[in-house]
């Protein structure tokens, strides 16, 4: 009586659900402030409006390349409303002018934005925080500065606490580079060719998971920047040109360091993205060591973006094989069920999972 009630249990939940206040990096974004005055319903439903057009450019920042994004900022608000899962406000107080001010928490519907996304041709970036040591070096008048006398690496972080005061969704952590003798000397050395130095050689990032050399130069004519990352263990190198204000060094220089932040976040988004239009099907085989263990595989399931989809195709007290609809690449798959505690074993191709 008790396996068999422990079965039914089980088939409740076969339907995959979503719990409204959980946290889900890419399709939440939380705290959106809006401000009008409120007189009647009309007045609430344009002020929620405006917040579900402000998340949802919010949104197209943190998980789309820059074209793609800036693409879909005119999308319609009624389509915009299709695509939302829930929303909560969690303040409404007035403000110093009298007026509404609503901060909202907004959560899109992932099946939603997949297929919105599918149809305009969009793929977008599985991407999650991340933090990066950076090495930034200026050379201005063949003078290389690389510490205390550069701006780059003096003013990299002014803006940081800002950010995550106005609620930002920060992609990238920034630490920056020790200084130690033995770099000083490596790029001293390569001032010639600082595109041809090995970052791996560098002392204060060698150690590290994630980092980039980055170094702002003049030309003749030109303000440019080349950028060497190793992010998740992929190298990739960049040049880009940088705008000159002519009248105004510090702005050109300010204005530098968002190009290079946007440089590095685009790289980042480029290395997760995923093609929402290509779905592809993984049968999992689940061992029952306890009662619950598949209902523990459910609430994980529900929480990993790359799963679409997943149904029961056969059930036993001992076994529970589960067929996962999913997008992206299948390593990154295990690496988030890794990532939450699903031991996964391959064998003769079949994918056996276990509980932690």
């Amino acid at each position: 009586m008790n396996k068999f009630f422990f079965i039914i249990c089980i088939i409740v939940f076969l339907s995959k659900t979503q719990t409204v206040l959980s946290n889900n990096f890419i399709y939440d974004v939380n705290n959106i402030e809006v401000s009008g005055k409120i007189n009647n319903d009309l007045d609430k439903k344009k002020l929620i409006q405006l917040a579900f057009k402000m998340a949802f450019i919010s949104f197209a920042d943190k998980t789309l390349l820059k074209e793609d994004a800036e693409n879909l900022y005119k999308t319609k608000i009624n389509i915009i409303e299709d695509l939302i899962f829930a929303y909560q406000i969690i303040k409404n107080e007035k403000n110093e002018k009298k007026e509404n001010t609503l901060i909202i928490n907004i959560k899109f519907d992932p099946k939603k934005i997949n297929n919105f996304l599918a149809i305009n041709g969009v793929s977008y970036s599985d991407v999650s925080s991340i933090s990066l040591t950076l090495f930034p070096v200026f050379i201005k008048d063949k003078n290389i500065f690389m510490f205390s006398e550069n701006f780059f690496y003096n003013n990299w972080l002014k803006n940081e606490n800002k950010e995550i005061a106005n609620n930002k969704n920060i992609l990238i952590n920034y630490n920056l580079a020790l200084e130690n003798i033995e770099d000083l000397q490596y790029i001293s050395l390569n001032k010639e060719n600082l595109e041809l130095i090995n970052i791996k050689k560098l002392t204060s990032l060698s150690d590290i998971k994630n980092n980039a050399f980055l170094v702002f130069y003049f030309t003749e004519n030109d303000f440019r920047a080349y950028l060497k990352t190793s992010i998740s263990g992929k190298e990739i190198d960049k040049n880009f040109n940088l705008k000159k204000y002519s009248s105004n060094e510090i702005k050109t220089y300010e204005q530098a360091i968002i190009t290079a932040k946007e440089e590095i976040s685009q790289i980042w988004k480029y290395q997760n993205l995923i093609d929402v239009s290509t779905p592809s099907f993984l049968d999992l085989s689940l061992d029952i060591k306890k009662a619950n263990d598949y209902l523990k595989l459910r609430d994980i399931l529900n929480l990993i973006d790359l799963v679409e989809d997943y149904s029961v195709l056969e059930m036993t007290n001992e076994n529970t094989k589960v067929r996962l609809k999913y997008n992206g690449k299948i390593n990154k798959l295990k690496d988030k069920l890794l990532e939450n505690k699903i031991n996964i074993k391959i064998e003769d191709n079949i994918w056996i999972a276990t509980i932690n």
